[in-house]
């Protein structure tokens, strides 16, 4: 059976989340009547969203799993991806960090950064990767911080961060308007300019990626060859995260 879909959350005139194929065509979506934050692919035809102190659980079909409540009200979570059977989430507000749960979203520790992320991802050996401002951390999961790269260039703004395989993928905003495509040590291997902001992206098969924008959804190669642009019809709409999931279950 596969299970090759993207997730996208949207925000405005309607609430919800989105459902399509690797191509971008809808096969469904969910009301949810919040703001979603962040949005994260499970890989049983579920996922995983952020919204002020609260992380649901879906199936795909819209039906709701779980949802944890966090008791301090002040705690915003403002993104979040899951590894294997484990999901990780940031947060900020009255405190600010990383949670790491297990997929029945109960805690299994946490860790404070002096930061403010706005993306966050996980590599396969674990390690986890946010973005903030012009920086790209790089943190073990016990809190050790194992790296920091810093753009030049302070009017740079990284939106969000995904990884792939031995790949770290990174949006931004600010005096230019691409994404970056790194190693795991967050060396530069290329750059695409695309000319508008980037809110989420998240990485694809064949590591293209998926970008969201404003109304549209949006599929790059890393070389800067635009394969699809869907542009909803309701200028209204904000998509403010997105997930790819593509795997075949047997």
């Amino acid at each position: 059976m596969s299970n090759n879909y993207v997730y996208a959350s949207y925000q405005g005139s309607q609430q919800g989340v989105t459902v399509r194929d690797l191509g971008l065509d809808q096969l469904s979506f969910i009301n949810t009547g919040f703001d979603i934050n962040g949005i994260a692919a499970g890989a049983d035809n579920d996922f995983y969203v952020t919204a002020a102190n609260n992380i649901y659980h879906y199936k795909t079909d819209g039906t709701l799993i779980s949802q944890m409540t966090f008791p301090d009200s002040g705690v915003i979570y403002t993104s979040l991806t899951v590894r294997g059977n484990l999901l990780f989430a940031a947060y900020k507000g009255s405190q600010v960090g990383v949670t790491l749960r297990d997929l029945n979203l109960n805690q299994i520790s946490f860790f404070a950064t002096p930061f403010v992320s706005s993306g966050i991802a996980i590599s396969s050996s674990q390690d986890v990767y946010l973005t903030s401002g012009n920086h790209i951390y790089r943190y073990k999961t016990n809190g050790t911080q194992l790296q920091v790269m810093t753009f030049p260039d302070s009017s740079i703004n990284y939106t969000d961060v995904s990884v792939l395989e031995d790949r770290v993928y990174a949006s931004y905003k600010g005096s230019q308007l691409g994404f970056t495509v790194r190693d795991l040590n967050l060396n530069q291997l290329s750059s695409c300019n695309t000319g508008f902001d980037i809110s989420s992206i998240a990485a694809g098969a064949s590591h293209n990626v998926y970008l969201t924008s404003h109304n549209h959804i949006y599929n790059y190669s890393t070389n800067g060859n635009l394969l699809a642009d869907m542009n909803f019809p309701d200028t209204g709409i904000n998509y403010t995260s997105t997930s790819v999931v593509f795997i075949s279950l047997t």
